[in-house]
């Protein structure tokens, strides 16, 4: 009998060593939180770079586009209809009720709304955006963003508090990622010129959200996320990302280049990812 008790304390003793080996591993190798929290940051930033970007000949108070910038972005997707009888004025962005392949290589379906209250580099404009089933790459997004102007930092840089409200994206695989965020965007280069491709932006701020496993997270930028509009994606900048009851992730975009790939780092392990 005493023999029977010890073997099935063994045994017992040994199912949780390897149910404990086996939740380190699960702890060391899932990117979800920061892959998910990529997913947004390059959905929520395509959409106001769109925003920003797009206007038409009655002049929406944006960025101006060329006829040839506005095609390599949008391709002959979108339609743009400019309400200026409302106030706040409304911008619609119609990219159909079906996947249109963009000049940027992504497929986009559905509406993005902008509301604005004046130009894009007046102090203390705001403008909402919101969207009516709209799909980038068969990813929905909804929710509320505003964006506030700034004016000028202590460095002479225009700059702009960016809220994501209720914000949410159901995957192309039906999983559901929701998230609120504060960003603050500053304008480092470019904005003495007419066009948007040599605009060179920097972000910092905050998340809170649930990941598509339904695991809870918290992020922080601790290096300022860098995107050139020249280049579709960040080409550097870190952020630090912690799921409840998971070692932290250490999202990093790269030191410069142009190129769709980054990495997180999970204590010791380093994951490589493909940026959205």
């Amino acid at each position: 009998m005493k023999t029977l008790k010890t073997g099935i304390t063994v045994l017992l003793l040994s199912m949780a060593v390897m149910s404990g080996c086996k939740k380190n591993s699960e702890n060391v190798n899932d990117t979800t939180s920061a892959s998910d929290l990529e997913q947004s940051e390059a959905l929520s930033n395509d959409v106001s770079n769109i925003a920003d970007n797009v206007a038409n000949t009655g002049g929406a108070g944006f960025r101006m586009a060329t006829n040839e910038e506005l095609f390599n972005g949008l391709g002959q997707c979108a339609t743009v209809t400019h309400d200026t009888v409302s106030n706040p004025h409304i911008l619609t962005i119609d990219f159909g009720p079906t996947n249109c392949l963009c000049g940027d290589g992504r497929y986009r379906r559905g509406k993005i709304i902008v509301t604005y209250t004046g130009h894009y580099f007046q102090i203390g404009t705001v403008r909402t955006m919101n969207f009516d089933n709209f799909y980038r790459n068969d990813n929905k997004l909804e929710g509320t963003r505003t964006i506030t102007n700034n004016g000028l930092d202590a460095n002479g840089q225009m700059n702009w508090t960016i809220t994501g409200q209720n914000m949410k994206v159901t995957k192309s695989n039906g999983k559901i990622h929701t998230w609120n965020s504060t960003r603050v965007r500053t304008l480092l280069a470019g904005a003495n010129t007419p066009t948007w491709t040599d605009d060179v932006y920097q972000i910092t701020g905050t998340t809170n959200g649930v990941n598509g496993n339904g695991i809870a997270y918290t992020a922080n930028i601790t290096t300022p996320l860098h995107r050139a509009l020249s280049c579709k994606w960040f080409d550097s900048g870190v952020v630090q990302v912690i799921p409840d009851g998971k070692p932290k992730r250490i999202l990093d975009y790269g030191k410069g280049a142009c190129d769709d790939q980054a990495t997180v780092k999970i204590k010791n392990r380093i994951h490589q990812i493909t940026l959205n």
